[in-house]
């Protein structure tokens, strides 16, 4: 089983629920993730800025689809969104 998780002092945050009982001893392998640097983030930026909107379909299906749940979610719990 892989998870990811964070690291805050002693803690480690899991992303997503472990389905163990509170208790249970757990061995950990730690791997560490290479950040990008500030140089390889810009690079990476303007190529992604480069590309034309109009090739950039999944970004923009994925941006109106979490409007359109945003705009669910008020409603739901504020009624009709305006």
């Amino acid at each position: 089983m892989q998870i990811q998780g964070i690291k805050r002092g002693k803690t480690i945050e899991l992303k997503e629920e472990l389905n163990i009982p509170d208790g249970q001893k757990i061995f950990l392998e730690i791997q560490e993730c290479e950040l990008m640097t500030p140089e390889e983030r810009l690079k990476k930026m303007k190529e992604f800025l480069a590309i034309p909107w109009e090739e950039k379909e999944d970004l923009i299906a994925t941006l109106e689809k979490l409007e359109r749940e945003k705009n669910a979610e008020w409603e739901r719990l504020y009624g009709q969104f305006s």
